[in-house]
């Protein structure tokens, strides 16, 4: 397949130059181009004008992904089949203006085509930052109501695609009790404390959010009528009190018991990412998601009250005594798979 024929194919510019273009910025830096193309049977090797250049493809989340090192800037053409949800993105923007690319003269996604692949991809850990960041630089020019029916659908499958992608880490039913929930997805040879003492000493009010926005306290589910009744902030709250307990319980108290250093910051920005991908399901993720300007910060110092509380006896260890050879050892393990997710997603902090 030649560079002409890949203009003359269905294809998109997607990514940080279509970005450029539909808010006039001018590109001194060489920008990576990222351009997705249509194609019923799947090329061996492509090849890019002027210079020639042909690379070879590897399969990538069901998709031929050409990658081009030896031109001004990073090139990658993802081709997409017929009827995927990429070849929908493209189809519902075949009218606009083309971008003069390595590849040829193609389309360059409309605006709200931009935002509304940021979000669906917001799911998957791979570049997190990146893409979360393209996606609240772009909510602030563009609104969900401005995507056409056609960029809606093809949305909607891409979600569902990416989704089906990262499922969610636990898969037990939240209306299980709350010992048979917890129980599936803690990482027992980590904790210190119980998961719940860590909830108390940082919550807002009287007692965790969790708690009282419950129906039913014997069991793990929070209805979504109840989040509903909740105020904008206590909704947010909500969000804050659980970062809270799994940047404790993940990263801060494993550190501090290694004796490595921690920013409780960049733990409760792991936190929320992992609310946003594979720790939530649902209305609860969307609205992490939808509002993770306003959450990306820690508003109190949870990793201080919660080490006052420890200090005045309010809290107590799981087992008393020096932590054993085994445990240390699962500690290491873990926080250097933190650190690995942390290095994927592109977030700050990974050692």
């Amino acid at each position: 397949m030649q560079a002409a024929i890949l203009s003359e194919l269905p294809a998109l510019v997607v990514g940080a130059r279509a970005a450029a273009r539909v808010d006039g910025v001018r590109v001194d830096a060489p920008l990576p181009w990222e351009l997705w193309a249509t194609a019923t049977v799947l090329p061996s090797r492509l090849q890019l004008a002027p210079n020639g250049t042909v690379a070879d493809y590897a399969m990538v989340d069901g998709h031929a992904v050409f990658a081009f090192q030896s031109v001004a800037a990073p090139v990658t053409v993802r081709v997409m089949q017929a009827g995927t949800p990429g070849a929908m993105f493209i189809a519902a923007n075949a009218g606009e203006t083309p971008m003069v690319t390595p590849g040829g003269a193609i389309p360059g996604a409309r605006r709200a085509s931009l935002l509304l692949i940021s979000r669906a991809f917001l799911f998957d850990t791979r570049d997190w930052w990146l893409r979360m960041r393209e996606f609240q630089r772009l909510r602030q020019q563009v609104r969900d109501v401005d995507a056409t029916p056609a960029e809606g659908a093809a949305f909607t499958a891409l979600s569902r695609e990416v989704e089906a992608r990262t499922p969610p880490v636990h898969r037990a039913s939240m209306r299980a009790p709350n010992a048979t929930f917890f129980g599936e997805f803690k990482h027992d040879d980590i904790r210190l404390y119980e998961h719940d003492d860590l909830h108390r000493t940082t919550c807002y009010y009287a007692e965790p959010l969790y708690l009282s926005a419950k129906a039913d306290k014997s069991l793990a589910i929070i209805p979504r009528s109840s989040f509903d009744r909740l105020s904008h902030q206590d909704r947010g709250r909500l969000v804050r009190e659980e970062c809270h307990a799994i940047a404790l319980e993940r990263i801060v108290i494993p550190s501090r018991a290694l004796g490595m250093a921690c920013d409780p910051a960049h733990a409760y920005l792991y936190a929320l990412h992992r609310i946003c991908t594979d720790l939530a399901t649902g209305w609860f993720r969307d609205f992490a998601i939808e509002h993770f300007d306003e959450l990306s910060r820690p508003d109190i110092d949870f990793a201080g009250r919660f080490m006052q509380a420890v200090e005045a006896g309010e809290v107590r260890p799981r087992e008393s005594g020096a932590m054993g050879p085994g445990q240390r050892r699962a500690m290491e393990t873990h926080l250097a798979r933190v650190s690995e997710r942390q290095h994927v997603a592109g977030l700050p902090g990974a050692r």
